[in-house]
């Protein structure tokens, strides 16, 4: 466990769909913070934020995303913690997120020492105020080193150091805190401190903030992340909401006009990540934070922009975040949960951010990935893999003999070895939250290799699907497992097919099933609404009809159990290859792309159901009689390439029917 000076987190980007609102002025509204970019070259999973509520007695904690509880689960805030946390690889370089002056240096402390609080860190006393007017420094604790001095100008983007995991820190993490100069930390997100409120770090690989568009004709709003949890309000087609993050096959979102929730959840399939709206954000008021405590001086939800119209609701509470797609007469139109689609005007004054952009201007939304299907990698590249996002470090390429099969000689290898605190398991995680009919399959080597393992422990690693984003696996630390999976251990090569609740697996096999031998074997699950499907090299291994994950991500999964006397052999590790995630929806039948390659070749992308078949036809001429066979193209993914390489006609129709 985490103590209060630190912490130990799918990212997974939007629609490609831009769409610019004008920034109108409205009664002195405020401008928000000063920090720019998230300081990190690569970031992974949140693993906590700042505990709002600071309860000292250890009896409760909130954070700004709406949680309140008792119970630490990434991301949300644990008890007395002053920063937000992100976990990131040690020797990840580290950036100013804001221009201004280095007042403070530590950077004796060695790799991984324990005996301070903060270990390494560096302070940067921030030039321009908060919204709120106060003067903040801005810290990065845990560090591996710091290259700043003290005295030291620093503009956005300098380097500053190395992250690690010194200090008071169980995994190696990225801390950050927003500390009011010559007084205590404050929630950075709370109160306003960044600039945009969809923010990315300068590479692009990490985000955090969202805003999403219900897809669905309606949707229902919830007090937790399960189809069984309690219902608040219902959301409607084309309202946008602002998600603090995704989680277990849902997005929390804040939501105005309820007294009893200062955000709810919104399924993902339900919804689409967008890039448009304009964000508006009431300041907190300035006094000690309780968690149902409600603005002093509260925002009329109009039913027209006009100072005189009938109000519909009112936004409650402080620091929460309402996306507008219309401004009009100063006022902002924002959706208005309910029995109907209904949307209101909030008018913003002087204690109310009004973001004039979403996201940095140097990001391009045309260039971030779309993480959508078809998801294929074969890993033929040697070294580190930018493929997918881990939780807590990246796993490397490396050449490995069997090869897979039809594989090159080289795999991914997936450990925890790398980690320098308590975390006992590593995954790749691709696809989006809201991702829900589709299928999984990768080829995993089956080491079963006892001998060195020692009495009590043990390797367990597979791959899953409609995970909660967190890819715990069998382990607990930073988020326990939700998720559909095939697991299986090399101690005594039990196979595992079912779902993971908790870190603990429910095999949904009629029977126990061992697999005690080396060698290549192909997993694969399928989703199709509840149905859930389970093979090993083609044969069923169990087929469900099950609820309990409507919605996730997919990837590769690794776990080291330690046992009672724990031991960390430098050999252990998992290797992975030929990796393929597919829609199996329904597929539009269609051509999607073609043009004539440089060496003359015609290239194809047809579109079409799994497992489908199509005749494509050519013609020289465009006449009934003219057209003749082609080649037969199967869909062994939702999207296939062909070429025409045969073919010296200046003029050439193509023509694709279904067999």
């Amino acid at each position: 466990m985490k103590s209060s000076y630190c912490s130990a987190g799918l990212a997974w980007r939007a629609t490609l769909l831009v769409m610019c609102l004008p920034f109108l002025s409205a009664r002195a509204q405020i401008s928000p913070g000063p920090y720019e970019v998230l300081p990190f070259e690569d970031g992974f999973i949140i693993e906590a934020f700042f505990d709002l509520i600071y309860d000292v007695g250890g009896n409760n904690r909130a954070d700004w995303t709406g949680y309140s509880g008792t119970t630490w689960i990434s991301p949300n805030a644990y008890n007395n913690h002053r920063g937000t946390d992100i976990a990131v690889q040690t020797g990840t370089p580290l950036y100013a997120a804001v221009a201004g002056t280095v007042t403070e240096v530590v950077t004796h402390f060695p790799k991984n020492d324990h005996s301070t609080p903060y270990g390494n860190f560096v302070r940067i006393a921030v030039d321009a105020p908060t919204p709120n007017g106060e003067s903040i420094d801005l810290l990065y604790l845990h560090m591996l080193t710091v290259t700043a001095t003290n005295g030291q100008r620093v503009s956005i983007g300098d380097q500053v150091g190395l992250s690690d995991n010194t200090g008071n820190s169980t995994s190696e993490h990225l801390h950050i805190q927003s500390e009011i100069r010559g007084g205590s930390p404050v929630c950075p997100f709370y109160w306003g401190h960044f600039k945009f409120p969809i923010m990315f770090n300068a590479t692009a690989n990490h985000q955090i903030g969202r805003v999403v568009r219900v897809t669905a004709n309606s949707t229902v709003i919830r007090t937790d992340h399960l189809d069984s949890s309690t219902q608040i309000s219902t959301a409607h087609e084309g309202q946008l909401f602002f998600s603090s993050y995704p989680k277990r096959g849902y997005y929390r979102v804040f939501i105005p006009n309820n007294g009893s929730n200062r955000s709810g959840w919104i399924r993902a399939d339900q919804v689409e990540e967008v890039f448009i709206g304009t964000v508006i954000q009431a300041m907190p008021d300035n006094v000690t934070y309780v968690h149902s405590g409600q603005l002093q001086t509260k925002y009329s939800i109009r039913s027209t922009p006009n100072d005189g119209a009938s109000q519909l609701g009112q936004v409650l509470f402080g620091g929460g975040r309402f996306v507008a797609d219309q401004i009009t007469n100063g006022y902002y139109r924002i959706p208005l949960p309910g029995a109907s689609a209904t949307w209101g005007w909030v008018k913003p004054n002087n204690r109310m951010i009004v973001y004039p952009e979403l996201i940095h201007p140097a990001i391009n939304t045309a260039t971030l990935p779309t993480h959508d299907f078809p998801i294929q990698e074969s890993f033929s590249e040697l070294g580190k893999s930018m493929f997918g996002r881990p939780k807590f470090t990246r796993s490397v390429v490396k050449s490995f003999t069997p090869s897979s099969p039809g594989g090159d000689g080289k795999a991914l290898f997936v450990t925890d070895a790398n980690n320098s605190g308590n975390g006992y398991a590593e995954s790749v995680l691709v696809g989006k939250p809201g991702h829900r009919n589709y299928f999984v399959q990768c080829d995993v080597y089956f080491n079963y290799n006892p001998a060195y393992l020692g009495s009590g422990r043990w390797e367990r690693y597979g791959i899953f699907l409609r995970d909660d984003g967190f890819a715990g696996m069998t382990d607990t630390f930073e988020g326990g497992g939700h998720c559909y999976a095939i697991v299986w251990d090399n101690d005594d090569g039990r196979l595992r097919a079912g779902y993971i609740t908790n870190a603990t697996v429910v095999d949904l096999q009629s029977s126990s099933r061992y697999e005690p031998a080396s060698g290549w074997r192909t997993m694969r699950i399928e989703a199709r609404t509840n149905q859930i499907r389970f093979l090993l090299d083609g044969e069923l291994l169990a087929q469900v009809n099950n609820t309990i994950y409507p919605a996730g991500q997919t990837g590769m999964g690794y776990r080291w159990h330690a046992g009672n006397t724990p031991t960390f052999p430098a050999a252990r590790g998992a290797y992975f290859d030929n990796f393929l995630a597919d829609t199996l929806d329904p597929v539009p039948f269609r051509f999607k792309q073609f043009g004539l390659e440089q060496d003359g070749k015609m290239r194809f992308l047809l579109s079409g159901a799994l497992g489908s078949t199509s005749l494509i036809e050519r013609a020289s001429i465009l006449a009934p009689t003219n057209w003749v066979s082609f080649t037969n193209i199967v869909n062994s993914n939702s999207i296939v390439e062909f070429h025409d390489d045969g073919t010296n006609s200046p003029c050439q129709f193509y023509r694709a029917k279904k067999l």
